[in-house]
């Protein structure tokens, strides 16, 4: 968990990756994204059970910190293991900034909504469920969608990084890593690896904590998050 204090924190960074990342009317469209979705980053959780990861308010802005962070490392990782990276730091900041995009819902309903029914809380570890008033679009679907919504350009690189953030435990990305074209372009491992790494540690910390030895029941960690 994390506080208010933490929270408003985790927005001034991010504001200042934005700023120090990007220029012109790609910033500007950028900067409106967020100030229209302002309250949505500082509210939302990165996923709906706390034996995922980040299950609690504000925890979709601090996953989404940690995925810049990793993914920018990672970058220097391949070129440390002699990959000439074609790909920019902005690029990686970008991808990894919206891989999950699609969680904080459409701007009209929220992806997730907090679950009022205590048996499923107590029982199931739901503490937070799936709008369904929300129209269906799969997360990084919904994510693109927005993204061309504030005119937010992206690369088919970036663009493909995106759909490819979850890795092979996603069907619909199978395609691009299993492509021998694509082996040329890592933006796509880069963001995966940098996601992966962000929710697994996110994770530990959780079941590791003080707080999670009162939810003995919970289940193992899984990699998939929803």
């Amino acid at each position: 968990m994390i506080n208010q204090e933490q929270m408003d924190n985790n927005w001034k960074e991010l504001m200042s990756i934005i700023d120090k990342y990007f220029e012109g009317e790609q910033k500007e469209n950028i900067l409106k994204l967020h100030s229209d979705f302002e309250d949505e980053y500082k509210t939302a959780p990165a996923s709906g059970r706390p034996n995922y990861h980040n299950c609690f308010k504000g925890g979709y802005l601090d996953h989404v910190l940690h995925v810049i962070k990793n993914s920018l490392m990672i970058k220097k990782q391949y070129e440390m293991n002699g990959v000439k990276v074609i790909h920019s730091d902005s690029d990686v900041v970008l991808a990894a900034m919206f891989h999950d995009l699609g969680k904080l819902g459409d701007g009209t309903q929220p992806y997730y909504k907090y679950q009022t029914d205590e048996w499923r809380r107590k029982k199931l570890n739901e503490w937070y469920t799936h709008n369904k008033d929300l129209d269906f679009m799969t997360v990084h679907d919904r994510a693109l969608w927005l993204l061309s919504k504030y005119h937010i350009d992206v690369n088919p690189h970036v663009y493909k990084a995106i759909l490819c953030a979850d890795g092979l435990f996603d069907p619909a990305a199978e395609t691009y890593f299993r492509s021998y074209v694509d082996t040329r372009h890592v933006l796509g491992s880069i963001v995966h690896f940098g996601d992966w790494l962000s929710t697994i540690c996110e994770k530990q910390t959780w079941m590791q904590s003080e707080e999670a030895v009162s939810y003995t029941h919970l289940t193992l960690p899984t990699i998939c998050s929803v």
